[in-house]
């Protein structure tokens, strides 16, 4: 509202852009009064009504809501003492409306309206008090007023309009940048995730592989050198993916960066490297392959990771099976190994965190895991995700 105010301080006044529009208009009247001959009445009274009907066009910004009464006002007292220039000039036919327009578009709906209600019955009044009291009279001027009245209002809805369109716009603004921020910290506790699920899987691998060269260093050195060439690699490819990672938590420009995901086309890659490691890994897929939405794709190929490290680091298992089912609605996911690893008293052998892990991911997507020891021995890990996919 300060700001407001300021403004119509700087555009009103005699020495502003009104001011001389003001002087000029005074000029032209006083000078339409020298020099028409079809003016009468008293003249002290016509010059007076002159200056009265155009020198407050000056403050009509800062003051609009008094200006055009006054106006008018002077038009009323100069037909009670029989002037004759507004009868009879051009000029106050210019000024009059242009402070009627101003009260339509500088003021609020109440108190335009009550500036025009009062305008308007000071003009009857003026017209009443005279000597035309015919309806073509009081039919121009209720055009004379309710034009740029009309016109002021219109202008006004369409400058209120492109103030609220500009906040929302500076609103969105701030609720998009609000949402980048939080898609940027989702996307930093996402990473934190999947460091877990990469450190957890490649480094069992890397210890069984050691494990083993460490075994056959004395009796079988070319298979120890394999052995210990995978736990090279294998841990290359860990600290590649760690690497890409924390480069992205530590980028600077947040919103560019987002790390790569993994996706269930790439099973056969992870089944692979935990066959390395000495564990038999067989791989079906039952139903027509589909291609899943991210959440899906990622948390399927998460469950088969942990589960696989799982096998490895607790169960002493020698074989395990991997099976994706693609049904018509769901997904199901079921990893099951052989294993005869000690049962602790939790009763998850070890697998607790993992198990947390992957009930969050299949309970965020709406579907089911099923954990747990199977009667003829071995674990088995099983979920179900609903489908939302588009053929292939």
């Amino acid at each position: 509202m300060r700001t407001v105010r300021a403004i119509r301080r700087r555009r009103s006044g005699p020495f502003s852009i009104d001011g001389l529009i003001a002087f000029a208009a005074c000029a032209a009247c006083e000078l339409e009064l020298a020099l028409s001959n079809h003016i009468d009445g008293p003249r002290w009274v016509n010059v007076v009504a002159a200056v009265g009907v155009t020198l407050p066009v000056a403050w009509r910004r800062r003051w609009p809501l008094a200006m055009a009464p006054l106006m008018v006002a002077v038009i009323a007292w100069q037909q009670i003492l029989n002037g004759d220039l507004i009868e009879n000039a051009v000029t106050p036919m210019i000024t009059v409306p242009l402070a009627v327009y101003s009260l339509g578009v500088l003021l609020d709906r109440r108190l335009a309206t009550s500036g025009f209600v009062a305008t308007l019955g000071l003009l009857f009044v003026a017209v009443a008090v005279g000597d035309d009291h015919s309806l073509d009279t009081f039919v121009f001027i209720l055009l004379l007023v309710g034009g740029p009245y009309l016109v002021g209002r219109i202008v006004n809805a369409r400058i209120q309009l492109a103030r609220a369109l500009r906040e929302k716009a500076r609103r969105l603004e701030r609720e998009s940048a609000e949402q980048q921020k939080l898609a940027v910290a989702e996307e930093r506790a996402r990473i934190a995730r999947e460091m877990h699920d990469v450190v957890a899987h490649n480094v069992s691998v890397m210890v069984v592989q050691a494990s083993a060269a460490r075994r056959m260093l004395d009796h079988d050195p070319a298979r120890a050198r394999e052995a210990l060439t995978s736990v090279e690699q294998t841990g290359r490819e860990a600290l590649a993916e760690m690497r890409r990672m924390l480069d992205v938590l530590r980028a600077e420009d947040e919103r560019a960066a987002l790390a790569p995901q993994p996706s269930i086309d790439e099973l056969e890659s992870l089944i692979a490297l935990a066959r390395e490691a000495g564990l038999n890994v067989d791989f079906e897929v039952e139903g027509e392959r589909r291609r899943l939405s991210s959440g899906v794709d990622l948390s399927a190929f998460r469950i088969v990771q942990e589960a696989l490290s799982n096998t490895i680091k607790h169960a002493d298992a020698a074989h395990a099976r991997v099976r994706l089912r693609y049904g018509d609605d769901e997904m199901e996911v079921d990893i099951v190994d052989d294993g005869h690893g000690a049962r602790t008293g939790s009763g998850n052998n070890g697998r607790g965190q993992g198990l947390v892990g992957m009930r969050e991911r299949v309970a965020m997507l709406g579907g089911r895991l099923e954990a747990g020891y199977r009667a003829n021995g071995g674990f088995e890990v099983r979920a179900t995700l609903p489908l939302k996919t588009e053929d292939l």
